[in-house]
């Protein structure tokens, strides 16, 4: 009796924190709740935040053309009956799906409520999807996030789109062909904005990103190089990435970093590494901690790495040309990873090395004694390694007995080798893997062995 009483007392907890939890549930269980009360029942089919995600491949026809009808019913409910919606996440995976989302959007997008829209096509190349000027329209919109599929067909706003969305705190644009128009309106109008993340296909010359004080992370991607990349006035900027998405390098022809200066992680591929950029990162960048560079091209032939805040280093370089020195002066560095097709000389100015250095290593080109040598006096430092080499030289290893070492390392945690090489060749291969052996004794070996007989 006292429990059909308590069930009959009306609900105490307050709509919006009962939608809340239902948020935080699995969609099947939060469908379940609305078995607990008309309360429950209501907040379910009123709940702010609307996700629609759908696999094709998972459905029979029947049963995507339902779950299309129902993704339009709902919508249709929300909209006539002036429900709320604060967020609306789709994953669209057909076309009809993509028209059927764009019949909507301009609708919802100007709700005063909505505040978070995100976007993601999964399906392949069979039609164009014009996103409507009016997804920059929402007033208090805060996130935006639209990604498109590698396969699909590039997403496209109008050159010059009305932007309302005076409050946008995230923008992600992912493989979305838009305007530099639009971009540096979109720029200049929000300046709330926090977080920047464009993946752009569309061709650009001049990026403007200024008087952006609340900005803390920048991440551009653009398949070709911006000819000017102006940053300025962005006080709170902690991290910024810049990568070109050809393979074949055209370095940047303008790029003012004087207002990196707050910037904690750093990440580039596209810019030209020359003595004034070494000199940027003594004296402009006195608060980086992380540093990753893609490096196509350069100009300097002894690079100097000298920062009092550096703790980790990436090095990936994409060409033969070889370096003869790199030096470092960071005292605080403790991860140093280098990625390339040639061997170089590392020297540590300041009294503290790298408790961890990884060396990755593609060889095209058959290796000589100096090899050796240059990796024995690395090997020497008081590091814990990382070694990984793939071989993919077809030309007879020049290597005599004088290179075995009587004391080998014990610092290399890992060895992992590469053998790309004919059959016949096989044997050269197995010889430089030999002096390896006596050059360090690491704690775990993997061998790869890839002809077309293995």
């Amino acid at each position: 009796m006292e429990a059909m009483q308590n069930r009959s007392q009306p609900d105490v907890v307050p709509v919006e924190l009962i939608q809340r939890i239902q948020s935080l549930l699995p969609v099947q269980e939060a469908a379940r709740t609305c078995v607990l009360s008309k309360t429950w029942s209501h907040a379910w089919s009123t709940i702010p935040h609307l996700g629609f995600y759908k696999i094709s491949e998972f459905f029979s026809d029947k049963k995507e053309r339902d779950y299309i009808q129902f993704m339009d019913r709902t919508m249709s409910k929300y909209v006539q009956n002036n429900i709320p919606i604060e967020s609306l996440k789709l994953k669209l995976d057909n076309k009809l799906a993509s028209h059927l989302a764009n019949k909507w959007i301009p609708t919802v997008a100007s709700k005063s409520s909505f505040k978070e829209h995100s976007i993601r096509i999964c399906y392949g190349s069979d039609s164009n999807i014009i996103l409507p000027d009016e997804i920059f329209s929402g007033k208090n919109l805060h996130t935006l996030s639209v990604i498109a599929n590698r396969s699909s067909p590039i997403e496209t706003v109008s050159r010059n789109p009305v932007i309302n969305c005076l409050n946008l705190r995230v923008l992600k644009l992912e493989r979305v062909k838009i305007s530099e128009e639009a971009v540096n309106t979109l720029f200049s109008t929000c300046i709330l904005l926090e977080k920047i993340d464009l993946s752009i296909r569309s061709d650009m010359k001049t990026v403007l990103v200024k008087n952006l004080r609340y900005l803390q992370e920048l991440k551009l991607m653009t398949a070709r190089p911006f000819d000017v990349l102006n940053i300025d006035d962005v006080p709170d900027l902690r991290l910024f990435s810049y990568h070109v998405g050809l393979s074949e390098f055209h370095p940047m022809k303008t790029f003012n970093m004087a207002s990196l200066t707050s910037v904690t992680k750093l990440s580039l591929d596209g810019v030209t590494i020359d003595v004034e950029f070494f000199d940027m990162i003594k004296s402009k960048l006195l608060s980086l901690e992380i540093l990753d560079l893609v490096i196509r091209d350069w100009i300097s032939e002894r690079w100097d790495f000298t920062n009092s805040s550096l703790k980790r280093l990436t090095l990936t370089l994409r060409v033969s040309k070889k370096i003869d020195i790199i030096q470092f002066n960071a005292p605080k560095l403790h991860h140093l990873s280098y990625d390339g097709k040639t061997m170089p000389s590392l020297m540590f100015l300041s009294s503290n090395v790298p408790e961890y250095i990884k060396l990755e290593l593609h060889l095209f080109h058959t290796v000589d004694r100096s090899f050796f040598l240059t990796m024995r006096e690395l090997l020497s430092l008081s590091s814990k390694f990382d070694i990984e080499i793939s071989n993919m030289s077809y030309e007879p290893l020049n290597i005599d007995r004088e290179i075995r070492f009587a004391v080998p390392s014990t610092n290399v945690e890992q060895l992992s080798y590469y053998s790309h090489s004919h059959k016949s060749y096989l044997h050269w291969h197995l010889s430089f893997f030999d002096a390896l052996i006596t050059l360090c004794h690491p704690k775990y070996v993997t061998i790869y062995i890839l002809n077309e007989y293995f």
